[in-house]
């Protein structure tokens, strides 16, 4: 499925993700396709994103379409966002809903980096803001390990999100590298 990560260390976020694209059985490696990227930059944040490989390709067509990413400094913009976005993705893109569940769901787990900071939306449109690090897909508990294990030692932000995405990829079977990493200032 993916590995994917943020870290907030010494006035610096960082978000990082592996590029594997799989369907099912089969799995496209980066060196496969034009473009493997699970992090999306929009405006002055990025954007990453696990679970279904149309959600690139959706989210790139949103936000190219007009649909703006507010200005998120607390969990309450994020919900808001994701209460619109999730109309949009009904109306325009045929977002099939699970039925059964307290809410519909978006099928869209995200992390959003800002330079006010690191924010979480899940299916649900359940939001988080974290600090320190987060990790979310199939290789996260890896991931969870290595930032852990790296958090309090003089590694920077990017070395962190990076060993937390290389442990995803050597022990989750639905990641692999190459390793996308992004990161800027944060503002607090």
């Amino acid at each position: 499925m993916s590995t994917l990560v943020m870290v907030e260390k010494n006035g610096v976020g960082c978000i990082a993700a592996d590029t594997l694209t799989t369907y099912g059985p089969r799995k496209q490696q980066a060196h496969y396709v034009v473009s493997a990227d699970k992090i999306l930059r929009v405006d002055d944040a990025y954007i990453g994103v696990v679970g279904w490989s149309a959600h690139m390709d959706v989210l790139q067509s949103v936000f190219s379409n007009g649909f703006r990413l507010p200005a998120i400094s607390a969990k309450r913009d994020l919900f808001e966002f994701s209460r619109k976005l999730h109309n949009k993705l009904k109306d325009d893109y045929f977002l099939r809903p699970n039925d059964g569940d307290a809410y519909e769901t978006s099928q869209m787990a995200l992390f959003v980096l800002n330079g006010n900071g690191m924010f979480g939306m899940f299916d649900d449109r359940s939001v988080e803001q974290y600090r320190r690090f987060a990790a979310i897909g199939s290789g996260s508990r890896y991931a969870f390990g290595a930032m852990h294990a790296l958090y309090e030692t003089e590694a920077d932000a990017q070395a962190i999100a990076r060993a937390g995405v290389l442990a995803g990829v050597e022990f989750d079977s639905g990641s692999a590298a190459p390793v996308t990493v992004e990161h800027l200032e944060l503002k607090h």
